[in-house]
């Protein structure tokens, strides 16, 4: 809502993450709009323990620089231009959009970089307090600056969590420090640093008026630059909607439209978690722990307790076939000559699972765990969620594969997750199987070295990941046929494309791996509904839409026709279907007719929406609002009416043919508007040539009247149309050209 040229109040909810750590350090931070960027340093530095002794700088997604002017005045930063003041500068002017990103770094020597991304635009009450708050995150805050950056945490991460700790090196002193006040890299304090964040005042910058649908793209999309930035640039080449290179990582292409979906009752949700071999452990380790029970300085249990754990929790009944553990005889033997509770798998992977996730908490020596950490009801699928995110970021950041690193690792993360999101886009109980995916990729013609490469590359990521999810009990896992393990099949091409061994595997020769993919059958894995449950609570945080079926039942009519946009007829008919029901069809039909009203590509999609939702409406009722609609003097309400009543006339709503011909032009060269200017020309004119084909008579009979239409967008479709059709239809596309010629002359 626009009040006196400024925006209406509102927070901006801002997932920060510190990039590098594994697993993920981050913070969801929510502060008001109209604060500067000079109280997001100062939040940012509260919210990771940093104490503000460094310089630091903003980036936007224009490369343009954003810090403390009086103490980077002296610097080079390589922007070619001053850099902007940050207390001057409204943190809603930067970040003018859900998905819009920024890139914080602190301390130029150690470069701890900051990826700043905007989830939300929240409303604020009026009269509601200014604060900063933390609402999430995970783990605990950096423990200490000047130690080298994100490698040197990790060493000391990795210090603190051996025996012998740092000894005499580098970080010794550190590291004994951070354990006698018992540091627990894991444990993330909100309420803390929310309590911390209340002692800051934001401040209030008057920033200009939030930049149009036009300067900036949508989530995810190619930015463009604007007047300002043309205006600020040096080399005299640029100009206004050119395409420019964030200068801030995130992905370059548009944000994936997810099917919507349904979720198991929490019940069932509940009872799967517990169902989880690993978790059940995890759970059963925290009721032992209820007295607390007794810990080395390495924070796991002593060995005799872990020898007791084992035997008494059954724990041994994770271990695979081919373990110690899972023969009796073996058992006995190798808890015998147990030295650390860290050399025992099936007491490993739960405990650091309840400790990592606060079910046992670990102090004065002990680990303390049972009714006070006891989660239950809702807690207990949030719980197993967060471990899946958690999953999912350590994958994104390193790759599914352990040891490979450089393009190889990058190239299994940018596989993972894409199978992430084929598994969330498969109908309930399908599999994604190998098989189908390497059938798909022949179809078009892949082949050669390099596919054969990147066929093994995808096996072996499959198999990790579907193994990783399996056990958390994620999805269903079926490895496929065949002796050798899929990433020994990985090693084996590469050793054979290269002449040498890779990433430790051993030597072979190249007609070993010169296996026939075609005779075996290879892995596959399905989604169970914990894991859809949990893949959702991750798209959700990671910021992308994953809509639920019935989620729009009682959303307004503008809300569900924005959120129908990706819907299949199916999908449609089941959410229209809900939202009908809790309203009658004379209100429903006057609020769809009111989101038709509106110009722009967001109201023409809605219109295209409500057409369809519109034509089922066959109550009287309903058909009176449309005819009073079809004589009113609204753009878009008017022919949406109109077209609707005269395609599917009716006693109480006969509509004169001609009225409802020009309606249906003017709503084709609506449609047709929300791919022109987009650099979609081919998909303009497939749309085109869709409509065409539908009804080539009437349409032929039109198309030189087509310029006539007063529609905003009618010059430009047609023009648009005109070049597009040149390769189809070379006398339609001149008869478009000469439309358009007339359209623009008109106006």
């Amino acid at each position: 809502m626009w009040r006196d040229g400024k925006t209406a109040p509102s927070d901006l909810q801002l997932k920060i993450v510190l990039h590098g750590t594994r697993p993920p350090l981050w913070r969801r931070l929510v502060l008001p709009s109209d604060t500067s960027l000079g109280t997001l340093h100062d939040a940012i530095q509260v919210a990771f323990g940093w104490h503000g002794g460094h310089l630091h700088l903003f980036t936007d997604e224009f490369g343009r620089g954003y810090g403390d002017t009086a103490r980077l005045t002296d610097i080079d930063l390589g922007f070619g231009r001053g850099v902007g003041d940050e207390d001057a500068t409204a943190l809603g002017d930067v970040l003018a959009e859900e998905g819009a990103r920024l890139r914080y770094v602190y301390d130029f020597g150690d470069d701890w970089e900051h990826g700043i991304t905007l989830e939300k635009t929240l409303p604020r009450p009026d009269g509601a307090k200014r604060t900063v708050r933390c609402v999430g995150g995970r783990r605990a805050d950096v423990p200490a600056e000047d130690i080298g950056g994100v490698w040197g945490l990790a060493e000391v991460l990795e210090f603190l969590d051996t025996p012998d700790g740092a000894g005499d090196g580098p970080y010794g002193e550190l590291v004994a420090e951070l354990r006698a006040a018992g540091y627990e890299p894991s444990a993330f304090d909100r309420d803390g640093i929310t309590a911390r964040l209340a002692r800051l005042t934001p401040d209030t910058v008057s920033g200009s008026a939030k930049p149009s649908a036009g300067d900036r793209a949508g989530r995810g999309g190619v930015r463009r630059l604007t007047a300002e930035d043309v205006a600020l640039c040096t080399c005299g080449q640029c100009g206004v909607g050119d395409p420019v290179d964030a200068g801030v990582d995130g992905p370059a292409e548009d944000m994936p439209v997810l099917r919507p979906v349904t979720l198991a009752p929490q019940e069932d949700l509940v009872a799967a978690v517990r169902g989880v071999p690993l978790f059940d452990a995890a759970l059963r380790l925290a009721a032992w722990c209820r007295e607390g029970r007794q810990v080395t300085a390495g924070r796991v249990l002593r060995p005799a307790l872990a020898r007791e754990a084992v035997e008494e929790l059954r724990l041994w009944k994770l271990a695979g076939d081919d373990s110690p553990y899972a023969d009796a005889v073996a058992r006995a033997r190798a808890l015998k000559s147990l030295r650390s509770a860290k050399d025992v798998s099936v007491l490993d992977d739960p405990w650091w699972l309840a400790v990592d996730g606060g079910l046992i908490t670990i102090s004065g020596g002990r680990a303390w765990g049972g009714t006070a950490t006891d989660f239950t009801g809702e807690d207990l699928p949030e719980f197993w969620a967060a471990t899946m995110g958690d999953l999912l970021e350590e994958i994104g950041e390193t790759g599914v594969l352990d040891g490979w690193h450089g393009e190889l690792g990058e190239l299994t993360a940018e596989i993972a997750d894409s199978l992430v999101g084929l598994l969330y886009d498969a109908p309930d109980d399908a599999w994604v199987d190998v098989d189908d995916l390497r059938a798909k990729a022949r179809e078009v013609g892949e082949n050669g070295p390099e596919f054969d490469l990147f066929q093994a590359l995808f096996a072996a990521s499959f198999s990790e990941l579907g193994e990783r999810l399996a056990l958390l009990g994620a999805v269903d896992y079926e490895p496929g046929d065949g002796g050798d393990s899929a990433e020994e099949n990985l090693r084996t091409l590469l050793n054979s494309m290269v002449g040498q061994e890779l990433g430790g595997g051993s030597g072979t020769s190249a007609a070993a791996s010169d296996r026939s993919w075609d005779d075996k059958r290879g892995h596959r894995m399905r989604l169970t509904q914990l894991g859809r449950y949990g893949l959702r609570a991750y798209l959700m945080e990671c910021g992308v839409p994953a809509p639920l079926l019935g989620e729009y039942a009682e959303a307004d009519a503008g809300a569900l026709l924005q959120g129908l946009l990706g819907y299949s007829p199916e999908e449609m008919r089941r959410e229209v279907e809900g939202w009908l029901a809790h309203r009658t069809a004379a209100d429903a039909a006057v609020g769809l007719l009111d989101a038709c009203a509106g110009d722009g590509s967001e109201a023409a999609a809605k219109r295209a929406v409500a057409q369809l939702v519109l034509a089922d409406l066959h109550d009287p009722r309903a058909r009176r609002v449309l005819r009073k609609a079809a004589d009113s003097d609204i753009e878009g309400c008017r022919q949406v009416a109109t077209a609707t009543l005269g395609a599917h006339p009716g006693a109480e709503a006969h509509m004169d043919p001609a009225r409802a011909e020009e309606a249906g032009l003017w709503l084709l060269v609506d449609g047709l508007s929300i791919l022109a200017g987009a650099q979609e020309s081919e998909e303009l004119t497939q749309g085109f040539l869709e409509n065409w084909n539908t009804a080539p008579e009437a349409l032929e009979q039109r198309v030189d009247e087509l310029w006539r239409v007063q529609h905003p967008a009618t010059p430009l479709v047609l023009a648009e149309l005109g070049e597009g059709l040149r390769g189809v239809d070379k006398r339609l596309a001149k008869r478009m050209r000469t439309a358009a010629n007339k359209a623009h002359s008109r106006r």
